[in-house]
């Protein structure tokens, strides 16, 4: 936008005060629809016509040097244009659909949106008032106009716009324009609807300066009602220079006629990633105990989880956990620092063989330590998922000690946590520890396993899971549960330091690639059945953002909704964090409503 400099003119007087106010000063207000205009005025003569009814003027309009001059304060007031006088700058300011002018009789200047051309080619002031050229004027406006054969005569074609149903703001002293404020304006997809049905808002805004809306501030916007009844729905809507609209409101007619429960709602009409209360006992009774589609499983046994955590804060320097592994693994450890002092986090590998060993990583993701590593078990677990392969060799040489992963200092209270898939040619023992900074690994045959609590630790047997299921056939809603007895084996683990049985937790890291051969018109959802869950979860390639404190058994998250066929789905869920089983995965077919 140009820019406007208001200065301090010395007093002169374009006309008389008395006359200036009657001439030009702003009518109230009104709203103003859109209009059609036919206007017809005669040279040096007060007759008017305004869609065929005679009027008058108080300035007749004029033939100056072959062109038709009109009365400004008369067209402005018949089309409801803005006109507006300026005292201390003795200018007369008239906004249209296309401009901002200024007319500075005293200044001999005439300015367009900033821009100055000389007052004298298109205005004159005759008996104290304004006239201006129309066909000067009439590039600014929505107007036609044809000039009679003698050029005595002028007719004016002019459709109105609603340009006049908001105010404009202030004049500011850096704006060539005052900057109009936006309109608010939306209506309702139909005139009424049933209890939970999805309400349709016909977004209508504008923003006459163009410049965007980049704020709806909407107050009753519910996506459905449950209650009859009518209820009011407002809209304000804000303009890239922060004016602010006036506020619109409609309402919106519920009728007593059902449609969707709110349990409903959000399987029928939730957005992919939608969050929504959800409770056990409604499931329940939705899809019954029985499952209704056949689930295939296959625990991979290819590649063993290593898995390293600690239910507390780890108080002593020492190893925290040990196990051999000859060919795959997948590497999980997750501790916190609880000494009160730096340290730092190591995976260690020992080759005991009379020969080398390569280690080969395919896969990893890890975080710098933090304090909250150990509540955002969902950030390693998408970060594990969306990482692309890797082939990073580490050669172990013959009865060797070595780092395989050392973190950076963490301070007491911070957590560390990584997750590394890992091929050997050989057999290596692999440790995870916490040591003092940058201590060398010649003097690790010092340290000693720390106190862990039975449980925490464990290797397991399997770290990718795969399903098959195919419900295509499905005519009701039915959930199959991740970590169920029923859907898939439990996966049972053993500390191979304490020498004990280990349960997994939540079977974190544990990655399941399920294929879902999903019938049409089919909602997809994640519901954790009776505790907690968090980790990542991608839905054809694409990741499904989740809360990052988690998801409870009170809520539920949208997966996927199929459309009009038949659709082969890849979901694929990588618990983590402190995740409770079992896990439901939901399929809600939806019925033509």
């Amino acid at each position: 936008m140009l820019r406007f400099i208001a200065s301090s003119l010395k007093a002169r007087t374009l006309i008389s005060t008395v006359a200036a106010a009657s001439l030009i000063m702003p009518s109230a207000a009104g709203a103003v629809s859109v209009t059609h205009q036919h206007l017809q005025l005669f040279a040096d003569q007060s007759e008017v016509y305004v869609n065929g009814q005679q009027a008058e003027v108080d300035e007749p309009a004029s033939l100056i040097n072959d062109q038709f001059y009109i009365p400004v304060r008369w067209l402005a007031d018949t089309l409801k244009l803005d006109l507006s006088w300026v005292k201390d700058t003795q200018t007369v300011q008239l906004i249209t659909s296309k401009a901002f002018i200024e007319f500075q009789s005293s200044q001999n200047a005439i300015k367009v949106n900033g821009t100055p051309v000389s007052f004298d080619s298109a205005a004159v002031i005759r008996n104290d008032r304004l006239l201006v050229s129309l066909s000067w004027l009439a590039q600014y406006i929505d107007m036609d106009y044809e000039l009679s054969p003698d050029k005595k005569s002028i007719e004016i074609r002019y459709i109105g716009t609603p340009g006049a149903t908001y105010r404009e703001s202030l004049l500011v002293k850096d704006d060539a324009q005052p900057n109009s404020r936006p309109v608010a304006l939306f209506a309702f997809g139909k005139p009424e609807y049933r209890l939970g049905e999805k309400v349709e808002y016909v977004d209508l805004s504008y923003d006459p300066d163009a410049e965007g809306l980049p704020v709806y501030e909407w107050t009753g916007n519910e996506n459905a009602f449950y209650k009859p009844g009518t209820y009011p729905v407002t809209l304000k809507v804000k303009d890239g220079n922060g004016n602010v609209s006036a506020p619109f409101t409609r309402t919106v007619t519920i009728v007593d006629e059902p449609y969707l429960s709110q349990e409903q709602y959000p399987y029928y009409y939730g957005p992919a990633g939608k969050v929504f209360p959800a409770e056990s006992e409604w499931l329940e009774q939705t899809v019954g105990k029985d499952r209704k589609v056949p689930v295939i499983v296959r625990q991979q046994t290819e590649r063993p989880l290593l898995f390293g955590r600690s239910s507390e804060p780890v108080k002593e320097l020492g190893f925290l956990y040990q196990e051999k592994v000859k060919g795959k693994a997948r590497l999980f450890p997750q501790f916190t620092n609880g000494t009160g002092s730096a340290v730092q986090f190591a995976i260690v590998i020992q080759n005991q063989q009379e020969k080398e060993v390569k280690v080969t990583t395919t896969r990893k993701s890890e975080q710098v330590p933090s304090i909250y590593n150990s509540v955002r078990g969902d950030k390693i677990a998408e970060d594990f998922l969306g990482s692309d392969p890797v082939e990073d060799v580490l050669t172990v040489p013959p009865k060797s000690t070595v780092y395989y992963k050392v973190s950076p200092q963490a301070a007491s209270g911070q957590s560390f946590q990584g997750m590394y898939d890992i091929e050997t040619d050989g057999e290596v023992l692999v440790s995870y520890g916490m040591m003092k900074p940058d201590e060398p690994a010649y003097k690790l045959g010092s340290y000693r396993f720390t106190n862990q609590q039975p449980g925490q630790n464990g290797t397991y047997p399997v770290s990718e899971i795969a399903w098959t299921v195919d419900s295509r056939a499905l005519v009701s809603p039915t959930k199959a549960g991740i970590g169920d007895e029923t859907v898939e084996p439990v996966i049972k683990g053993a500390d191979s330091v304490l020498k004990q049985e280990a349960s997994a937790a939540g079977n974190a890291g544990m990655h399941y690639s399920i294929r879902l051969y999903a019938g049409k018109n089919t909602a997809i959802a994640l519901h954790p059945r009776d505790g907690y869950f968090q980790g990542a979860v991608r839905v054809n390639g694409q990741f499904i953002s989740l809360p990052a404190s988690g998801m409870t058994s009170h809520e539920a998250v949208i997966l996927y909704r199929t459309g009009v066929k038949e659709e082969d789905v890849s979901i694929e869920i990588l618990p983590a964090g402190t995740t409770q089983l079992p896990v439901d995965l939901v399929l809600y077919p939806l019925t033509k409503k």
